[in-house]
């Protein structure tokens, strides 16, 4: 089925490029590209020469499979035959002769790096779909490989150089990275879904600047990688930018639809390190373990087209209290947790203004933030980080209109888990908010849904776009505790859950816009949560989370 998606949208995928074979010859490298149907092929030529500096260059323009066959039998001096690394070395063939076949059938180009010696080139060899929105597959890498560029390959006489290869290839790229090759995965599905529809660009609630639709940098982790190439005038349809964080996707099977549950969870790129090595923000207000998750409902039943098809999504953000603030692990406090530093104590909150600045510009109004720190101890230890906290947007909203004001909601996890009624607790909260942020629909609300409101949306007001085709999301949902791990994890779930109900009673889907925790639909969000959650603490804290939602989970007073 999906081949066949992929067949029929060859012809507007035509620019970009599928699949990689890399070529070696004594002077050079050839990496040949081929589109989706495998009958238009590029050809990409890097000299192997030059170490300080990268000469690269593309190849004509457009040719055929057999255009492109012929052109690799004159590279290799009128040979034909084209050998593989393993084919070579069995044979005893002469390294002048012949190509050497470096990768086949590769899944795209990381980009290059360099040390101290020549350029190394990433290629991906291995990918597997991990989801799938709309026509759109989403791919994990699974393979890496690392070609060194210069002739004399590996400079094995340099210690130094080894040094820094032996770093660099201590990050597993096949853990965690993801990439597609037409959706941007680095933005929203509302803002992809605003670009295919011809918006050039858009105000969000609150903004007084348009937003441009271009790739996120923040969530994209191979953009320096990719420089050299780009400086050197190599079209982007050769590269694929790849995200970090957790990719998962569910079915759903209905009574009268059946649908796809896509969670996707982006990490920032920038302040980016694991915990006590990275905690709080920089001076430009990029925050530790900052990342933006987004929940995509697609009905597959309807067309995998954005324009057409029925897809709804909804975006949260966790991220560390943006202060400057430490934990040194040599430091020993309340129950042996490393005592929590205010570094530097900023009367205009400048570091905290920077960061709600950034997230205005790109989500709009309003900003609501919940805070998990405590901010009741009988031995202080998280709150001081809640005062400063609280004392900073009290601070920023006094110089805010009105409209424009930071919420700020301080919830006591631990306090509230006493009482039994943690998620409960947490979903009328999501019932206010989300109901004041909305969520993305590529279709309004359906007429029945305006004939028979519900009392639960009475002060639910939608923005549509200007065409009145879309419902869009405007402003984001903030929450933070101390590591942004198991706490913030079970909250976005709880906020997460009202979001996804309101969110099938608006496409039609169930009749209420309230979801049962013992149904079905609830049963698969939270696996994706937890998964969501595990995932994000191993790559911030190399292990996974303390806390499920399960510890949590109590029979909810919303059913």
């Amino acid at each position: 089925m999906w081949i066949h998606y992929k067949l029929a949208l060859s012809v507007f995928y035509m620019a970009r490029l599928w699949h990689f074979s890399v070529f070696e010859t004594p002077t050079h490298f050839y990496i040949v590209g081929s589109d989706v149907s495998k009958t238009r092929y590029r050809m990409l030529k890097i000299g192997r020469l030059g170490v300080q500096t990268l000469d690269v260059s593309e190849v004509g323009e457009s040719y055929s499979k057999s255009d492109i066959m012929e052109l690799l039998a004159t590279v290799s001096e009128g040979s034909s035959i084209v050998l593989t690394q393993n084919e070579k070395q069995s044979a005893g063939v002469d390294r002048r002769k012949g190509l050497i076949e470096r990768a086949s059938d590769a899944f795209g180009l990381l980009g290059t790096i360099r040390f101290l010696e020549g350029y190394y080139l990433l290629v991906v060899t291995k990918a597997r779909v991990v989801a799938i929105i709309g026509y759109h597959e989403i791919y994990k890498i699974e393979e890496v490989i690392l070609i060194p560029l210069a002739m004399q390959g590996i400079p094995v006489n340099n210690p130094d150089e080894l040094r820094y290869l032996k770093l660099f290839q201590s990050v597993d790229l096949s853990t965690d990275f993801y990439f597609a090759y037409v959706y941007d995965l680095s933005r929203t599905l509302q803002e992809n879904s605003l670009e295919i529809s011809g918006w050039s660009n858009y105000k969000q609630a609150g903004s007084s600047e348009a937003r441009q639709f271009f790739p996120d940098s923040k969530f994209i982790w191979n953009g320096y990688l990719l420089e050299p190439l780009r400086k050197s005038a190599v079209s982007e349809q050769w590269f694929i930018e790849v995200v970090h964080g957790y990719v998962g996707q569910q079915i759903i099977e209905l009574p009268c639809s059946r649908l796809s549950l896509i969670l996707i969870g982006r990490r920032s790129v920038e302040y980016a390190g694991t915990r006590y090595l990275k905690r709080g923000a920089n001076f430009k207000g990029q925050v530790a373990n900052d990342v933006e998750t987004e929940q995509i409902i697609w009905d597959t039943r309807s067309s995998p087209n954005f324009k057409n098809g029925k897809f709804s999504s909804f975006v949260q953000r966790r991220g560390s209290v943006p202060l400057i603030w430490s934990q040194d692990p040599a430091t020993r406090g309340v129950v042996g947790k490393p005592i929590i530093s205010i570094d530097i104590n900023e009367p205009h909150a400048q570091t905290a203004a920077a960061h709600f600045r950034e997230l205005r510009r790109k989500y709009g109004n309003p900003l609501i933030v919940m805070n998990l720190v405590k901010r009741r101890e009988n031995r202080k230890h998280e709150t001081p980080l809640h005062d400063q906290f609280l004392k900073a947007v009290k601070y920023l909203n006094m110089f805010l209109p009105k409209a424009e004001r930071i919420a700020y909601l301080c919830f006591d996890v631990a306090r509230c888990h006493k009482t039994g009624n943690v998620l409960s607790k947490l979903e009328e909260i999501g019932l206010r908010c989300v109901i004041r942020h909305g969520w993305f629909q590529s279709f309004p609300l359906l007429y029945c849904r305006k004939l028979r409101p519900t009392s639960l949306l009475n002060d639910f007001e939608p923005l549509l776009s200007s065409d009145g085709r879309f419902l869009l999301q405007h402003g984001i949902f903030r929450t933070n505790c101390v590591d942004c791990l198991d706490r913030t994890n079970v909250a976005q779930f709880g906020i997460g859950k009202v979001s996804l109900g309101l969110q099938l009673y608006s496409m039609g889907v169930v009749g209420e816009p309230l979801l049962s925790s013992s149904s079905e639909v609830c049963r698969i969000y939270e696996d994706l949560m937890d998964q969501h959650g595990n995932t994000l603490a191993l790559q911030y804290a190399g292990s996974q989370l303390v806390h499920s939602i399960k510890t949590y989970k109590k029979i909810s007073v919303i059913q």
